[in-house]
């Protein structure tokens, strides 16, 4: 049973991760944007292999002509040839290099992150315990909530996605967390028709059980798509319309995230919470009330 407490827990937990994780890619993009310009380093090795037959005995600095003419002056170690000296600024050239590929890379998994985030906020449902519990569970292995009650080792039952019936009877599934969104997608006939909230508005994915759905499955499928994102309280949203068969899990790529290929349709739709209650299978609002 799921208690207000386990609701507000978990809430909580979430806008905590949200929030560090929007701080992480502030801190990130700062670091990048004030990185060196590192491309002097490799222009000084290339100048200093370039003229080192021409600079005799050891000095402290030199100054060598640039591609556009103008004088650059360069730091030496005294101790070292000319050739060590250029060495020296390509090693330091290829590591600043390493240092801002690694900045960047860890920026855009935050920006990932923070997408998944997000679209598991949006498809949280307060009153489905078994999703409740199971979000619980992720976020204390986050380290987004802290608890000193000890758990029982046996896990959550999984949730299953939430389930509606268009007016034509068709199945309507949507994902409840990125995990599942993955399972969701992944496992889905190739033929089935796939939905997200589209201008990079996080959100679930949604999949609809027909090879061939009518307009009206299309247009019922997209508002429950845009109910089921960040977007749900704008007044119109783009909704991406595609086929399983065309999404792709990149490798290596984190929960949630993939990819398509081809062409897509986009239907823009107004969110609809009257439309998603009736539409929900009734059935399933029973099993998540056990």
């Amino acid at each position: 049973m799921t208690t207000t407490t386990d609701v507000d827990l978990v809430q909580t937990g979430l806008a905590h991760l949200i929030h560090h994780t929007r701080k992480q890619i502030e801190s990130l993009t700062k670091a990048l944007d004030h990185l060196p310009d590192v491309s002097d380093l490799q222009l000084k090795g290339t100048l200093l292999k370039t003229y080192a037959s021409q600079i005799e005995g050891h000095h402290h600095f030199v100054e060598l002509p640039d591609y556009q003419g103008h004088q650059l002056s360069i730091k030496l170690d005294i101790k070292k040839s000319i050739i060590e000296n250029a060495e020296d600024y390509f090693h330091r050239y290829h590591k600043s290099k390493r240092g801002q590929a690694t900045v960047q890379q860890n920026l855009a998994t935050a920006k990932t992150e923070l997408y998944q985030q997000l679209a598991t906020q949006a498809a949280f449902d307060p009153n489905d315990p078994q999703a409740v519990a199971a979000l619980k569970q992720t976020l204390i292995a986050a380290g987004a909530i802290h608890t000193h009650v000890l758990h029982s080792s046996k896990a959550p039952t999984p949730a299953h996605p939430r389930r509606f019936y268009t007016h034509d009877h068709v199945l309507v599934e949507v994902g409840k967390n990125s995990r599942q969104n993955d399972h969701l997608t992944l496992t889905a006939r190739k033929d089935y028709y796939w939905m997200h909230a589209g201008g990079e508005i996080p959100g679930s994915h949604v999949v609809i059980h027909s090879n061939h759905p009518s307009e009206q499955t299309l247009q019922e499928a997209a508002v429950l798509t845009a109910y089921y994102s960040k977007g749900r309280q704008m007044n119109r949203v783009p909704v991406d319309v595609l086929t399983v068969g065309q999404m792709r899990k990149p490798k290596g790529a984190k929960a949630g995230l993939v990819t398509f290929s081809g062409p897509a349709r986009t239907i823009t739709v107004v969110p609809d919470a009257t439309l998603a209650a009736e539409l929900r299978d009734q059935e399933d609002i029973h099993h998540d009330a056990d």
